[in-house]
């Protein structure tokens, strides 16, 4: 019998541990709720998101601020949504640190990642439906573009320190135990993705 592993669920961002190796041994089970909680959320995600850079675009610093706080308030209210359903990943990136760090199963990590990509495919579909060519201010919904004058290296290591920013938080303020954020939780994630997409 392995060692419990506190586990990254909630009603209001709480613990509850799970010994993953007792369930391991019983069978295999997915949470399917969670992954389509997944998929909507990242669908609404990309809508919003990237819906505003469509709306706005992002060619001065007054509409990158919109572009950017959309992001962030749309990652904050979601987490709110549906935390208690999934978990409230609505990133790769994070649900991949969360497998590797023990706090969420392989199995469902893979889910949560196919339900996402598929939330993500399908509100760029509906912000095709939205807006038309002519009217979408980024010409490519929203979409990022490496800049000629940066180059792909600087922009992966922009990406990096990003992503690591938003994994650090929230392991720090939603999986580690001795966080005080309480109910405040999808507060810091939604202000850590803010203030990275202000740098991208």
């Amino acid at each position: 019998r392995g060692p419990e592993v506190p586990r990254f669920t909630m009603p209001m961002l709480r613990f509850e541990t799970v010994d993953w190796q007792e369930r391991r041994e019983e069978r295999i089970v997915l949470d399917v709720k969670a992954g389509f909680a997944e998929m909507i959320a990242m669908a609404l995600f990309v809508i919003m998101g990237c819906g505003a850079a469509c709306g706005y675009g992002a060619d001065d610093a007054e509409t990158r601020l919109v572009v950017a706080f959309a992001f962030g308030m749309s990652i904050l209210v979601l987490a709110y949504a549906v935390t208690h359903l999934s978990g409230g990943h609505m990133n790769c990136a994070v649900t991949f640190s969360l497998v590797i760090g023990g706090a969420l199963p392989w199995y469902q990590g893979v889910m949560h990642v196919v339900m996402q990509l598929l939330g993500s495919m399908i509100g760029a579909g509906i912000l095709v439906a939205i807006f038309p060519c002519d009217m979408d201010k980024t010409g490519n919904l929203g979409s990022n573009v490496v800049s000629e004058r940066f180059g792909y290296g600087r922009a992966l290591v922009a990406e990096v320190v990003g992503t690591f920013l938003l994994c650090t938080v929230v392991w720090q303020v939603a999986v580690s135990k001795l966080s005080r954020a309480g109910p405040n939780v999808a507060m810091a994630i939604g202000f850590a993705v803010f203030i990275a997409n202000i740098v991208l």
